[in-house]
């Protein structure tokens, strides 16, 4: 029992000494972990850059982000802005550590999904890279960028009205 007693009390005393040391109790003041200076930010006095804030807002109030009529400005594409016949338009572009493809569009039936070296009508396509397709055929090699489909405008001055989203309470 005077054993099993002593031993206990060599332990509980090896514990003590070793948290003591994992808290620096036995280090000395040279030793111990001086946290560096931080270097002070100066920021150099700078001509006051013009306040554009007015006129941004007034862009974006001028178009309203849920509009229907609301398209990106058209980029004028190799092709002139016309599509290569018997070409659909282009939709998009998919590219992933699963492959690449791209996203033909036409009127009358369902988007087309041609992967690299596939084919649409009389087009083969050549490369598919983000946001360009190379297709080649009979008018030779065209570089393709995918593009909205084109809505009709509305009138002038015409507005669509607005419609309230939200539940609504039935009276």
């Amino acid at each position: 029992m005077r054993a099993m007693l002593a031993a206990l009390l060599v332990a509980i005393g090896g514990l003590a000494a070793t948290l003591a040391w994992e808290l620096g109790a036995f280090a000395s003041p040279d030793a111990r972990i001086v946290p560096r200076a931080r270097a002070a930010v100066v920021v150099a006095p700078a001509e006051a850059a013009p306040d554009h804030t007015g006129d941004w807002i007034a862009a974006i109030l001028a178009r309203p982000v849920f509009s229907p009529d609301r398209r990106p400005a058209v980029v004028a594409s190799a092709t002139g802005g016309r599509l290569p016949e018997g070409l659909p338009r282009l939709s998009g572009v998919v590219v992933g550590p699963f492959g690449r493809s791209a996203i033909f569009a036409a009127d009358d039936r369902k988007p087309l999904v041609v992967d690299e070296g596939g084919r649409i009508g009389a087009w083969t396509v050549r490369t598919i890279d983000a946001g360009t397709v190379e297709v080649s055929g009979p008018g030779g090699a065209r570089t393709l960028h995918p593009s909205f489909a084109s809505s009709p405008a509305s009138p002038a001055g015409a507005t669509t009205p607005r419609q309230r989203i939200g539940l609504l309470s039935s009276q």
